[in-house]
């Protein structure tokens, strides 16, 4: 299997697993273990470094055992995904297994609501800018087809007729949202599903698609092209190489990439939208998650190390690049990071073995300054 795809599934392995299950399908993807943590209490540890300690303050952390938290709706809701027990289970090697659906979970009551039900699994949820429609994927395996949800109707539309690898792709604006199909093309979908291509890139591997105002990045290779799509003037550039991840800030000014330094390496670093290096934040043997504040102030990760001051889930000043570590134990995540509205809480999500079985805990960090 391909670099990119052993970091991808390294990141995302057991929750992939869960909902490859949920298809009914009897394959492992590969490195699954790796996102997997043995049994769900989570220990905060102390950290020595006081310059750190007058910036960032732990609060609290709520755990919600049973669902895939993965994007915040408003302060007080979240979109989950869950299984669906309403729905008739399949029955995979003698176990019944229910498919994955898509809730509203409201953090103050305490319940939650369906957005969408299925008799087949559903995921990779993404909130459009103004709240009004949600981007998903009906999963089969890695791949899927992509759906845009009315939020308010409740009515759904296919985005178009191709599949593509789930996980993949991002809103443009309020009204269209970009992914990338099985032929490594860019394509652009409308709330209708009406759908053109933006760039045929002549790579299926096309990965890490990210906004920014008007620009796409977007990942290819096996190297790790970054490459820059401008929606305006359909002009492509390419950046660098060796990505693994890119994330844009919020106000389109800078980016946060995670690249490869060497085989078992990687490192976050803040750069220009050229791609010139402006601060180091992390090294790691994997850094997944990454996710910046709507402020862009702080940005949230999770890494993999051998030593525990090294690894789990920080959270850095983007303009002094201070660290803090929030826990040891959060070191593998299922989705990217997501910061709420208000900027002071975090949504993250691990899959993890307990009795034996793989199952989604969803954590709410309170941080403070």
């Amino acid at each position: 299997m391909m670099k990119w795809m052993k970091a991808t599934f390294g990141a995302l392995g057991a929750a992939a697993l869960l909902t490859t299950v949920a298809c009914g399908s009897t394959t492992e993807p590969a490195g699954n273990t790796q996102g997997a943590k043995t049994g769900t209490d989570i220990t905060v540890k102390d950290n020595t470094n006081t310059s750190v300690y007058q910036n960032f303050k732990l609060e609290k952390i709520d755990k919600l055992p049973n669902m895939r938290g993965i994007a915040w709706l408003s302060e007080s809701s979240i979109v989950t995904d869950k299984e669906n027990t309403s729905m008739k289970p399949v029955s995979v090697e003698g176990e019944e297994r229910y498919p994955h659906n898509l809730y509203m979970y409201d953090l103050t009551k305490g319940a939650d609501t369906p957005l969408i039900e299925s008799e087949v699994s559903l995921g990779a949820p993404q909130v459009s800018p103004d709240g009004q429609h949600l981007f998903y994927w009906q999963t089969e395996e890695a791949t899927g087809w992509p759906f845009i949800l009315n939020l308010k109707s409740g009515e759904a539309v296919a985005a178009g007729k191709e599949d593509g690898f789930v996980q993949e792709g991002a809103w443009l604006d309020n009204e269209h949202v970009v992914f990338s199909n099985m032929k490594g093309d860019l394509i652009s979908a409308a709330l209708d599903g009406t759908t053109k291509v933006l760039v045929e890139t002549g790579n299926f591997n096309v990965r890490s698609i990210k906004v920014t105002g008007n620009m796409i990045y977007y990942i290819t290779g096996e190297d790790g092209q970054l490459n820059t799509y401008d929606a305006k003037t359909g002009e492509v550039k390419q950046v660098l190489k060796s990505v693994e991840w890119v994330i844009p800030s919020n106000d389109g000014t800078r980016l946060a990439i995670v690249k490869r330094t060497a085989d078992t390496k990687r490192a976050l670093v803040l750069t220009d939208l050229e791609g010139n290096e402006k601060a180091t934040l992390a090294r790691g043997t994997q850094i997944f998650g990454t996710s910046w504040s709507g402020d862009d102030s702080k940005i949230a990760y999770t890494i993999n190390s051998d030593k525990d001051n090294e690894k789990g889930l920080f959270v850095s000043n983007t303009e002094s690049a201070e660290q803090f570590q929030i826990s040891a134990e959060m070191d593998n995540v299922a989705d990217s990071l997501a910061w709420s509205p208000q900027g002071n809480k975090i949504l993250l999500s691990q899959s993890v073995m307990e009795n034996e079985k793989y199952h989604f805990v969803t954590s709410i960090i309170t941080i403070s300054e």
